[in-house]
């Protein structure tokens, strides 16, 4: 076991196939990354190599183990990981470096297959079914303790995949799930994640992060000690935040996610169909994770007499199931791109140092203050976010470990007007 206390950084252990263990003084730096919108973890590690000549003979798929925490030992992070790929190989004096890419065995194990088959035969099964035992435990052999969290659906699916990666089956499962926590497929909100983080797999309903508390809050421009806690979580202070997007309208009009219109053809029984869509009567009826106002840009869509985009789309619902087709099965399709677009709509980098305990998917509170003498808060920008994405990095030149988070939101804050 390597410790480096002066920066929060502990290499518990490293070990690549049959060569020495690799310390703590060997290494350069090293990256672990969960990403909400990726499947698998995956870490980066630079080392150097003077006595063994153990980087000239690494040629990729060589299974390594590493686990690194806080000089602590109160959280670890890290398993088992291959080498997918090897990067800057130097020699310098005799001194040799190079960049291991690591993935894990499921990510490797999902681009060597390909999926040739139907799945929910019959009438059907509940798409997280499907995700769940199907998928992840029959044909990639994932063990039950690592399938964390799989929020139920209430809708019935069966399709063939057309030679699909398994995580590009789930990826495409994950537009059509609807929540079962919200009644009735009529009234629910379409779309769910798909993710891994340290402690398992989590596929969940973008509807489920709104009713998340927060694990911690985290203050930018304002002093911890001076502010009150009056929740159960604790107060992380940093001194600055970037928000790198909040509405790009643009983009938003192209991809018609105010406005569009969804025509379809089923060749089974020639049904010709439309799906118009307008976002100021849709928001309504979203579970979002803040109380604030509808945009009200949002509002000059309800009289807009045409559409930002139009989508055609012929369909086999024969193709689908053998009986009892997913009624709407179009208009879930449209609604949940509009609610997974909806849910990316405000992006905020926050960099901490040597945080170990936060994880993709949890909800954090950030209350974001503005800058003169009387520190008034930025209602607006503040609220609840989700993490999206961490990136945690140990430099050994500049002998600190920083975690940077990327955090999202559906909506603003609400406006405390003044008295």
């Amino acid at each position: 076991m390597s410790v480096n206390t002066q920066s929060n950084f502990q290499l518990i252990q490293f070990q690549i196939a049959d060569f020495p263990p690799i310390t703590v003084n060997q290494v350069l730096y090293v990256k672990y990354t969960e990403d909400i919108q990726s499947a698998t973890m995956k870490m980066e590690v630079q080392i150097t190599d003077s006595e063994t000549g153990m980087l000239s003979e690494l040629q990729g798929m060589e299974r390594v183990f590493i686990r690194i925490g806080d000089s602590e030992g109160k959280t670890e992070i890290g398993g088992d990981f291959v080498i997918y790929d090897i990067q800057d190989r130097k020699n310098v004096g005799g001194k040799s470096s190079a960049v291991i890419m690591l993935c894990t065995l499921d990510f490797l194990n999902n681009a060597a297959n390909k999926l040739s088959r139907r799945f929910g035969k019959g009438q059907g099964k509940k798409i997280h079914d499907i995700v769940q035992k199907e998928i992840l435990q029959d044909l990639m052999g994932v063990p039950d303790e690592k399938l964390l969290n799989f929020e139920k659906c209430i809708n019935n699916f069966s399709f063939v995949s057309p030679y699909w990666n398994p995580f590009t089956a789930i990826r495409w499962l994950s537009s059509k799930a609807i929540p079962a926590t919200k009644g009735s497929g009529s009234a629910a909100t379409a779309g769910y994640a798909f993710y891994e983080t340290r402690s398992g797999y989590n596929f969940v309903s973008y509807d489920s992060f709104a009713r998340q508390e927060p694990v911690t809050r985290i203050v930018v421009g304002h002093e911890g000690e001076e502010l009150e806690d009056e929740e159960d979580y604790g107060i992380t202070t940093v001194e600055s935040l970037t928000i790198e997007s909040s509405v790009d309208l643009l983009k938003g009009l192209n991809l018609g996610s105010y406005s569009s219109n969804v025509m379809t053809l089923d060749i089974k029984d020639m049904k010709y169909e439309e799906y118009p869509f307008n976002i100021n009567k849709y928001y309504d009826d979203v579970q979002t994770l803040n109380a604030g106002a509808t945009p009200e840009f949002y509002k000059g869509f309800d009289n807009n007499l045409t559409f930002t985009r139009i989508m055609s789309k012929v369909s086999d619902s024969a193709l689908f199931t053998e009986g009892t087709y997913t009624q709407g099965f179009t208009k879930q399709l449209s609604q949940s791109s509009l609610r997974e677009k909806l849910f990316y709509s405000k992006k905020v980098i926050v960099e901490l140092i040597s945080d170990y305990s936060l994880e993709i998917g949890e909800v954090v509170q950030l209350d974001i203050y503005k800058g003169g003498r009387d520190r008034e808060q930025d209602f607006a920008n503040s609220g609840k976010y989700v993490i999206g994405k961490v990136e945690r990095t140990f430099k050994s030149s500049q002998d600190k470990m920083t975690t940077k988070l990327t955090l999202y939101t559906d909506s603003d804050g609400a406006v405390i007007e003044k008295s």
